[in-house]
């Protein structure tokens, strides 16, 4: 499933809503302690997996990713029916680190501190707004087959 960035998509409500994290203990390790948390969504035509892949990016430069986490809203009884893979819905309900994504080497205080900010309910709410609307805007339903487009 394609992944795009949520900034990349819609831009403008990107910047209006972004997220700050301060995430304790790191200035020790001479880290920065503020990180924006960049969304990616799946832009699949059909694919309807309700989750979002969040890094955490330093505000302060340089923006290397610290974490790549996976979330997903729904809960797991979602995810094993919609996933064909008879083990991938348990990565994919909850939050997870991302196997495939860019990890530092704090990624897992970064999951625990992520665990913690989406009980926040307005944030589980803007990645369900920002989902459906990534889908709103790239969801193109696929041509019948054996039809053929005619442009006029």
């Amino acid at each position: 499933m394609p992944l795009e960035a949520f900034d990349q998509i819609c831009h403008d409500i990107a910047r209006a809503e972004a997220r700050v994290c301060s995430v304790p203990g790191l200035a020790s390790f001479g880290l920065p302690t503020k990180y924006f948390l960049r969304e990616f969504y799946c832009t699949e035509s059909g694919c309807d997996c309700r989750r979002v892949l969040v890094q955490f990016v330093p505000a302060a430069k340089p923006p290397r990713v610290a974490a790549t986490i996976n979330y997903g809203w729904e809960k797991p009884k979602f995810y094993k029916k919609w996933s064909l893979d008879p083990e991938m819905w348990r990565e994919m309900a909850g939050a997870s680190l991302e196997s495939f994504g860019e990890q530092g080497p704090h990624a897992d205080k970064f999951l625990l501190v992520f665990r913690k900010i989406i009980l926040d309910h307005d944030l589980v709410t803007a990645f369900r707004r920002h989902y459906k609307l990534v889908k709103k805007i790239t969801d193109v339903p696929p041509t019948p087959r054996g039809k053929s487009e005619h442009l006029s």
